[in-house]
């Protein structure tokens, strides 16, 4: 059998001159996401009204900030060619006119001027405000042209209209915005899309081809030697030289911390690096076949809906089967069948993929992944994602293509399910790969697992024979909830027959109640749409309820505003990119202290004291200048978590926080909300995952039909609740029955282990 060598050169998708490598699906990407981003933008510009004669309002900022933000030649071109298209798509909307395709052409030319005007110079005013100038007057030029090609208007009427339009286009709304949209996106947009900053002079060589340090396994499906990998902008390779083979009718685990490579491999196996992404690239990809009988890939991001092509479920499993030779409407029917096996339905599959949870935008990524029947399925960090109902589902799909001969990458930090899951482990580290062999090897070798922070899986842990070594102790001691505790003098916290419905109007909560004291973790435990999320939004201050009360610290707040809770509430969700706005760690540890209340130069040495505090807490002092929007989820989620214990309020929310951390980021979290807690702070953690709430939580309530339902003090009347409740049982409390003992907590599994009582 031939095998293709897909990746036998150097390649390169960074620069910023004309020659810049620019792949089809890149090309393609610019030109989309300037046509809706422009078309967008016309629709309220637009209802302002015309000054005779056919001078408007047109947001040529939008497509002058891409045409100054990414590099000229192809990439500038494809900003030109997406605002026309833009303006095409608008235009059929009123109405097409003879005219328009000239003003079409003159949109392409004018910004692909614009392009090569501003070059390389973002940062310069000067050279913004003539690349402005440039676009909106070559296009009022072309525009104007067509009265007299068609014979309608006066060469005065043309004048008039080109000067009018090169002042409203170029200056009220092309100049004024770009010369402060630029200098606030240069250097963050531009990586989106797989470009280096322009102006980034980084004096570092090409990437050097290294040798692999064994061969292609004959039988692997899928087969990457000597690996390297840099994004545009970047010093430091985030692969340094990987071998791994993906063999069929096995699953290979990925482990490793924050920033060893795993999602950038996921992504170099997927096809997406640097082909979309951009990048430097050496080393080679090697599959069995070519052209019709290449393997086909799916892929599941670890961030699913940001990658996703399409705005709504049902379009994204229907764009993986295009080309399959189905009519449309064999591609609907089968988009949706796939879609109601997961539990989405048709109402669902036609929503926008953002209006529906987490978990169901994690399994319409998975679908669009494997509904094409792939030979090798990788998935990144996905587990995490999903609770009881998913992980099933996740297993199944897993199941179906190793049956068939495929393979599967999984990336996941928990031992556990990737002892459960895989066959075959590898460890990544500073984007190498340390360590791989089979599955019960690796993950029972405490010489390699140690130094990374990771503990075995519990059902390798030797229970009879413990070895005596100390145990990180959980939080706090799981305890069962006690409404009628007479300490309970002033809750810092109640909730007082709270109701509140959806933005579909359906009820989410009825009559949720809840009180307790200061100094504790009160876990919130709940399967996917239970309401956890809009619990969290409504303390919060982000969602409104129908009716009921919220007071902390004897504070009713049910009507204040999300700024004027902030000394009462702070609240970290799951997805922390979405809330930052600031350049730097720093400057955004900062800006929460702003909000919160601290202003003038008296507060400056206060916020810097604090944000050094809790930045050395978190292990986040060496990264204080970087962009926040570049740091991998689980070191976001430390900033974010940072920033929000500098505000010193007595209640922290967090929604599904601590998923998807790695071991020090499981371990300085940990330590940082023990302090926060001793200190008389409370924590209020909402989560599906049993064993996180039974290892961190010292009071435990589930959220279940709109209402909050305290644990079972009983172990085994507990473990009825969690399953009854649509929840997996902790890894603890699962090892343990099967041992017939009894336990909730890795440190409770050891303690029973060694003789003692949990």
């Amino acid at each position: 059998m031939a095998v293709d060598t897909l990746s036998s050169q150097r390649k390169t998708g960074q620069g910023n001159s004309g020659g810049t490598p620019l792949s089809g699906a890149r090309f393609v990407m610019i030109l989309g996401v300037t046509a809706v981003l422009f078309f967008l933008g016309l629709i309220p510009l637009e209802a302002i009204p015309e000054i005779p004669v056919d001078i408007d309002s047109k947001p040529f900022f939008i497509p002058l900030v891409l045409a100054a933000l990414l590099p000229t030649g192809r990439p500038g071109f494809a900003v030109a060619l997406g605002a026309s298209l833009g303006e095409g798509l608008r235009d059929m909307m009123e109405g097409y006119e003879l005219d328009d395709p000239i003003g079409f052409v003159g949109y392409a030319v004018g910004f692909a001027l614009a392009s090569y005007v501003i070059g390389t110079r973002a940062r310069s005013p000067l050279f913004l405000t003539i690349g402005a100038i440039v676009a909106a007057f070559v296009q009022a030029l072309f525009e104007a042209s067509s009265f007299l090609l068609f014979g309608t208007e006066s060469m005065g009427i043309v004048i008039q209209s080109t000067i009018g339009n090169t002042i409203t286009h170029g200056v009220i709304w092309g100049a004024i915005p770009l010369l402060f949209l630029v200098p606030a996106l240069h250097g963050r947009f531009e990586r989106f899309l797989g470009f280096a900053p322009k102006g980034f002079e980084a004096d570092v060589p090409p990437l050097q081809p290294l040798v692999p340090r064994h061969p292609p396994d004959p039988d692997a499906l899928l087969s990457a030697q000597a690996l390297q990998f840099r994004y545009p902008g970047e010093t430091g390779r985030a692969l340094a030289g990987v071998d791994i083979d993906i063999l069929p009718f096995r699953v290979t685990g990925l482990i490793g911390p924050s920033q060893a490579g795993k999602s950038t491999l996921c992504k170099v196996l997927a096809g997406l690096a640097p082909h979309v992404t951009g990048g430097e690239m050496t080393g080679e990809l090697q599959q069995p076949a070519t052209g019709p009988e290449a393997l086909g890939i799916g892929y599941v991001a670890d961030d699913a809906a940001a990658m996703m092509t399409r705005t709504r479920g049902l379009m994204e499993v229907a764009s993986a089967l295009a080309g399959s030779g189905l009519s449309v409407e064999e591609i609907e029917y089968r988009a949706l069948d796939a879609l109601d096996a997961v539990g989405i339905s048709e109402t669902e599959a036609r929503r926008y993929i953002w209006e529906l949870p987490l978990q169901k935008q994690s399994l319409v990524a998975l679908v669009a992944a494997t509904v094409t029947n792939p030979h090798i399925l990788i998935i990144d960090e996905l587990p995490s994602h999903l609770d009881k109902v998913g992980k099933t589902i996740l297993r199944q799909q897993i199941a179906r293509v190793t049956a068939r001969g495929g393979a599967v990458l999984l990336v996941d930090n928990d031992t556990d399910r990737q002892l459960v899951h895989c066959d075959h482990i590898a460890i990544m580290r500073d984007g190498r790969i340390v360590a791989m062999g089979e599955a019960p090897d690796i993950l029972s070798n405490a010489q390699i697992l140690e130094p990374l922070g990771l503990s075995p899986p519990l059902e390798l842990t030797k229970m009879a024979q413990p070895d005596g070594s100390e145990q990180d102790a959980p939080l706090a001691t799981p305890l069962p909830a006690d409404d009628h505790d007479p300490s309970i003098s002033t809750p810092i916290l109640e909730l007082r027959a709270i109701a509140m419905d959806n933005d579909d109007g359906e009820r989410v909560l009825r009559d949720c109640s809840l009180s307790v004291a200061a100094g504790r973790v009160i876990g919130i435990a709940g399967a996917y749409g239970a309401g956890k999320s809009a619990l969290a939004r409504l303390i919060a201050g982000l969602a409104r309820a129908r009716s009921g009360q919220v007071i902390v610290g004897g504070d009713d707040i049910t009507n204040w505003s999300v700024a004027q809770r902030l000394d009462h509430v702070a609240t970290v969700i799951h997805a922390p990119h979405a809330f930052f706005s600031e350049r730097t760690v720093a400057l955004e540890m900062v800006r929460s202290l702003r909000t919160a209340g601290d202003t003038g130069s008296e507060d400056r040495h206060r916020q810097d004291a604090l944000v050094q505090r809790y930045a050395a807490m978190l292990d986040l002092v060496d990264i204080l200048d970087a962009d926040p929007l570049a740091l991998p989820p689980g070191i976001a989620k430390r900033v974010q978590v940072a920033a929000m214990l500098t505000r010193g309020a007595p209640l922290l929310v967090l929604d599904r926080a601590l998923a998807n951390l790695d071991p020090k980021g499981v371990t300085l979290m940990h330590e940082a909300l023990r302090n926060y807690v001793t200190t008389g702070g409370t924590v209020l953690l909402l989560d599906h995952d049993m064993d996180i709430l039974s290892e961190w939580a010292n009071q435990l309530f589930f959220l279940s039909d709109g209402r909050l339902n305290p644990a079972e003090p009983q172990h085994d009347a507990l473990l009825s609740q969690i399953s009854r409740f649509g929840l997996d049982w902790p890894h603890a409390a699962d090892i343990a029955v099967q041992n017939g003992r009894q336990a909730m907590t890795r440190a409770e599994l050891l303690a029973v282990a060694d003789g003692g009582t949990a």
